[in-house]
C-alpha cells in the first residue's frame, strides 16, 4: 500500500508541475524576431544588446553570427558598406551561405576571379547550388 501511495504521489507532482506558472511562460525576450527562413537570411531586426552579443560571438569565430550581424546591417540599418564588411568576415570564417552571396555579388560586378573564388568555398562548405554556379561562373569567364 505504501509503495503505490508513493507510486500516486510522483504521477501527481509530475503532473501538477504544468500549473507551476515558470513551466506555462514564454522564453525570455533576446531581441531576436526570427522568421521562418532563419537559416538562409539571418536576424533582421534585434535589441542593440543582442547585436552587441552577435558582433561579440562573430569577433570570436563564429561565421552564423557574423552572417547575422551582416543581415541586420544590410536590412535594417541600411548600411551597406558595413553589411559587407561583416559578410566577408562571415565567408572567411566559412559560414557557406556568405560565401555563396558573396560569389553572387562579385558576379553580378563582373569580378569573375572573386566570385569563382568564393563560388569554390561555397561549393566546399556544401552549399546547395554552388557547383552549378561554379560551372556557370567558370564558362562565362572572359
Amino acid at each position: 500500500m505504501k509503495h503505490h501511495l508513493i507510486a500516486s504521489l510522483a504521477v501527481l507532482s509530475v503532473v501538477s508541475c504544468t500549473n507551476i506558472p515558470h513551466f506555462n511562460r514564454p522564453p525570455p525576450d533576446t531581441g531576436i524576431r526570427y522568421d521562418s527562413k532563419a537559416s538562409i537570411t539571418g536576424i533582421p531586426t534585434m535589441s542593440a544588446a543582442e547585436l552587441t552579443r552577435q558582433k561579440g560571438l562573430a569577433n570570436n569565430g563564429d561565421g552564423r553570427a557574423a552572417f547575422n550581424v551582416y543581415t541586420y546591417y544590410r536590412s535594417t540599418a541600411n548600411d551597406q558598406p558595413k553589411a559587407m564588411e561583416w559578410l566577408l568576415m562571415s565567408g572567411e570564417l566559412g559560414y557557406p551561405s556568405s560565401q555563396y552571396i558573396l560569389a553572387q555579388i562579385y558576379r553580378h560586378e563582373n569580378n569573375y576571379e572573386r566570385a569563382i573564388y568564393w563560388a569554390r568555398k561555397a561549393r566546399d562548405s556544401g552549399y546547395p547550388n554552388a557547383q552549378s554556379t561554379l560551372e556557370s561562373l567558370e564558362s562565362e569567364q572572359p
